[in-house]
């Protein structure tokens, strides 16, 4: 089945493991689906908030997300810039004799130890507990939520701007309770993977006066392999969105400008996989009703196809808003010719294979922020995957019952409070439905309805914190932090016509998960 305009690609000259098996018997390859970010955030900074990062996000992981993030000041340049203001502001105090002060207006001390101390109240006691402080903000915060609701307000920017390398690892052991028949697609499944992030502002080779910055995003397994394709009778239980499904990279890369200073943002950007095609050939296979190993040869040919994604941002005064658009992605191999021969009666077998793998459904995604203040930001996304432009491979549309999958509408909601200038906390909600229908037939796609919480924390390690890092830590260190659980709701699958091998059974469970970032910049 010829799917080009569906297929993907891996960069050129990355090893492939392919594992064909069971050719005799067994259709064509089996569908695998999702993908470690689409389940487990593609950045610990997202994860927190449970993925609702559409309209704000502007790291690395913008190129999953939404590629017109690329165009915005990341948190480097944001930081700096907010630190350069302070030094400029300090010096300004001292040449017109003044005392500098901080953002409450309290004396900064011109003598000590770089750390942040306490402020002392105006009568000179001690100052309030924190959680008082913390709540008088956020209660000025809301109070001052009407002003400045659609005002323009420039950014601060830094000297000159900041690339990003950030090295991603989550560790995702889900415990998946079942009855079904056991085999090693539902026994102990491992998502854990290990990822890579880089970006490059532009303006460094030219400057244009707007953010210019080019990324890359790529997540492989933690278990080494870069891709798993697998030929196996659809009918024995799989998990659609875990374990052996999930074996395969998303590498992402794209661009990101800003258009209008401050205001809008745009992004191009594409998804790799691979597609291809091959040919088997089988020889001396006997014919017995036991199970039988062929001395095969197997050639695939593949190759890097694109697939594009596309992106907006927008933010005005409090509010911000996010557009992204990601094709599905294939691994799709052209119709394989196969023989397979044997010397009783001197019987040859053809058989004119086609496969189609790794399916990610297309994606869109709207998001929406809003600042009620300085500190805190809210958002929303609601994800549209279209799970329906699935299409079976060639033998499956004849010999295989059909897939009905569900297109499905995820909503995520996120908060993000800033405590410090350099401390964050993060907190999301979730609720992303499964595609899959309840088969009554020989199919046993498993997949779960999911709750899904997180939390999520932020430091920046700067040198201007620390006295004994002030001349050694040139530019910040961003460390994210994300702990994840997905509630799975218990399916029950009643088979027509059960029988031992295709038995009626029930799934559930849960997923617990730790993102985990670093982010440098230089």
């Amino acid at each position: 089945m010829r799917n080009r305009a569906y297929s993907q690609k891996i960069i050129s000259g990355s090893r492939i493991i392919l594992a064909v098996l069971g050719i005799l018997g067994v259709g064509t390859s089996e569908l695998t689906a999702g993908s470690y970010g689409d389940i487990y955030g593609a950045h610990a900074g997202a994860a927190g908030m449970a993925g609702a990062v559409t309209a704000t996000v502007n790291n690395s992981s913008a190129v999953f997300y939404n590629v017109a993030g690329l165009g915005r000041l990341n948190e480097a340049d944001l930081f700096v810039a907010q630190w350069e203001q302070k030094e400029k502001d300090k010096e300004a105090a001292a040449a017109n004799g003044e005392v500098p002060k901080d953002a409450n207006g309290n004396p900064i001390p011109q003598e000590g130890p770089l750390l942040n101390t306490e402020p002392q109240a105006e009568n000179g006691a001690p100052p309030d507990k924190w959680y008082k402080r913390t709540w008088f903000s956020f209660r000025d915060g809301f109070a001052n939520m009407g002003k400045g609701m659609f005002t323009y307000q420039p950014l601060l920017r830094p000297n000159r701007p900041f690339h990003e390398v950030s090295f991603l690892g989550t560790y995702a052991n889900p415990t998946l309770k079942n009855n079904a028949p056991k085999n090693e697609n539902t026994k102990n499944p491992d998502d854990s993977f290990v990822g890579l992030g880089f970006t490059m502002n532009l303006n460094e080779i030219f400057d244009i006066g707007r953010t210019i910055r080019f990324g890359l995003n790529a997540i492989v397994p933690a278990s080494g392999n870069l891709m798993v394709v697998n030929d196996q009778n659809p009918t024995v239980p799989r998990y659609l969105q875990s374990g052996k499904s999930n074996e395969r990279p998303t590498i992402m890369a794209g661009v990101g400008v800003e258009l209008w200073k401050d205001r809008l943002f745009a992004g191009v950007g594409i998804t790799a996989l691979a597609g291809g095609s091959g040919a088997i050939l089988l020889k001396d296979v006997p014919i017995s009703p036991d199970p039988v190993q062929a001395n095969s040869q197997v050639v695939l040919t593949l190759k890097p196809i694109i697939n594009p994604t596309y992106g907006l941002q927008f933010t005005y005064g409090k509010w911000s808003a996010g557009v992204s658009y990601k094709r599905e992605t294939y691994l799709s191999a052209d119709p394989i010719p196969a023989r397979a021969q044997t010397t009783l009666l001197g019987i040859q077998l053809d058989f004119d294979l086609a496969l189609l793998d790794q399916y990610n459904p297309r994606v869109w995604s709207y998001g929406l922020g809003f600042r009620p203040s300085e500190k805190l930001l809210l958002s929303l996304d609601v994800n549209r995957e279209m799970w329906s432009l699935y299409k079976l491979s060639r033998i499956k549309e004849k010999y295989s019952e059909p897939l009905d999958f569900h297109d499905t509408t995820n909503v995520r909601m996120g908060a993000e409070y800033a405590f410090r200038p350099f401390l964050k906390f993060r907190g999301g909600l979730g609720k992303r439905p499964s595609p899959v229908p309840h088969y009554a037939g020989a199919n046993n796609w498993m997949d779960n309805d999911r709750m899904i919480y997180s939390v999520g924390v932020s430091y920046i390690f700067n040198g201007k914190n620390f006295a004994f890092l002030k001349d050694r830590l040139k530019n910040p260190v961003i460390f994210d932090l994300a702990i994840t659980n997905q509630q799975l709701k218990n399916v029950e699958i009643n088979k027509t016509f059960p029988t031992e091998r295709n038995p009626s059974y029930n799934y559930g469970g849960y997923i617990w998960s730790v993102n985990f970032s670093v982010s440098l910049f230089f």
